[in-house]
């Protein structure tokens, strides 16, 4: 498991901000390894489907070839891509199941193809895809991928999504996507002319405070996974909990403008947070 990355998203390597430290290092060499290239099989499919200029039958071209390469996968066919000839491996080494990487690319297809929500269980069901899947390969690299953990993870999972969502409202808009559910645009009195030109008017202050309540209830559902783990995976998601917490409580701060100044964490941050919980019991 060494080459990490060789399927190219289409455009130059970017940096991306992240709401979680990815492959950590609390995290046992073997896992850290597998982590990294799973996080890596993650990040350049959504590449694919959202950077760069590529029109949308080259994505999902280029899509095509990871679904391609999970299909031969399957068939046990080992004329792999790099990537995923360790994605191969890791399959073998943990209890992962092919599914997760399948609903992965689902999402990125949605990406695409979709840019519009009717309702917030639509949300939730493209989350279910794009993000559940992560805290579920996680928690089988260590193991404890029991269904009630598998329930909680994937709240949390949920609930970074919509964090990610909120934080990234202005530059959505700007390729045409919402994760705003259109029925809510229409009971808050929402319009996207404000997202592109940056109004954060007291139609959105009022709706920003029902969402992140929603994030935080959501949130909430998943904290018991913290007393079903133990060791540096639970320090891990007491880390990604708080982490959770101290954005959405800077979000809810009256000053706080999604459009101009979505808040973010920075690597102060999450020194502190480290210290917070390895400090606390």
């Amino acid at each position: 498991m060494k080459h990490y990355i060789t399927l190219e998203a289409g455009k130059e390597n970017k940096k991306h901000y992240e709401n979680f430290p990815v492959a950590t290092l609390l995290y046992p060499k073997k896992i850290r390894e597998a982590a990294i290239i799973l996080y890596q099989f993650a990040r350049t499919g959504d590449d694919i489907a959202d950077e760069g200029n590529l029109s949308k039958k080259e994505r999902l071209k280029k899509i095509k070839v990871y679904q391609d390469n999970l299909t031969k996968i399957k068939k046990k066919n080992k004329n792999l891509e790099p990537l995923f000839q360790d994605i191969h491996k890791i399959i073998k080494l943990f209890p992962i199941s092919i599914n997760l990487f399948e609903k992965f690319i689902k999402a990125f297809k949605q990406d695409i193809t979709n840019t519009r929500y009717k309702n917030f269980n639509q949300i939730i069901d493209y989350a279910n895809h794009a993000a559940a899947p992560a805290g579920e390969m996680i928690l089988s690299l260590f193991k404890v991928n029991t269904k009630q953990n598998i329930k909680y993870s994937n709240s949390i999972c949920h609930a970074y999504a919509l964090i990610g969502m909120s934080q990234d409202f202005y530059e959505d808009i700007l390729k045409d996507r919402l994760y705003i559910p259109t029925n809510e645009m229409k009971r808050f009195n929402l319009k996207i002319s404000d997202i592109h030109n940056k109004t954060f008017n007291n139609n959105w202050k009022k709706f920003k405070k029902f969402w992140l309540n929603r994030i935080k209830l959501i949130l909430i559902k998943g904290t018991p996974l913290i007393k079903n783990t133990k060791g540096k995976l639970r320090l891990q998601i007491k880390i990604m909990i708080s982490a959770a917490n101290l954005l959405i409580n800077r979000m809810q701060n009256d000053k706080c403008d999604l459009f101009n100044n979505p808040p973010k964490l920075s690597k102060l941050d999450w020194l502190v947070l480290f210290c917070q919980c390895i400090l606390s019991k």
